[in-house]
């Protein structure tokens, strides 16, 4: 095959893959609100689960997140720079406005342990997991005093 052809195939492949992506469900069932869905990866490891959401040209003041024992929610707003007079529009694609994205964690999480970092539009949120507390015997008592 020719180099040309490959490259072709496989610059189709990242489109098709992007555009799958921006079909999942989890994506489509929040369309209904207006507000654009920032792309999210989830990576497990033994002890913890990494959160990266992409949040380009968004101010770390603009956004919050807020954790609790088996979510996550991240929600703000993506401002672009004012525009000096604007004649002609050639090309839109980067959605501004609201955001609002919640996952459903694949387990239990230790929120006092949370972590977050935001550096080149990446937020990256560590969640450690909630230990096991395993068995515990319980004595029992005689009910008479």
């Amino acid at each position: 095959m020719s180099r040309k052809l490959l490259k072709e195939m496989e610059e189709m492949q990242q489109r098709t893959g992007r555009m799958l992506r921006n079909m999942s469900m989890s994506r489509m069932l929040n369309m209904e609100s207006g507000a654009l869905q920032p792309s999210m990866d989830i990576y497990e490891s033994e002890g913890e689960y990494c959160i990266y959401a992409e949040l380009a040209g968004v101010d770390a003041e603009t956004f919050s997140v807020v954790v609790d024992g088996h979510q996550v929610r991240i929600h703000g707003r993506r401002h672009l720079p004012p525009h000096k007079a604007i004649a002609c529009v050639h090309q839109l694609e980067i959605e501004l406005g609201p955001f609002d994205r919640t996952v459903n964690l694949p387990g239990a999480v230790d929120i006092d342990g949370v972590t977050s970092s935001y550096a080149n539009g990446i937020l990256c949120i560590t969640l450690p997991k909630r230990q096991a507390r395993g068995r515990v015997n319980i004595a029992i008592t005689d009910g008479e005093e």
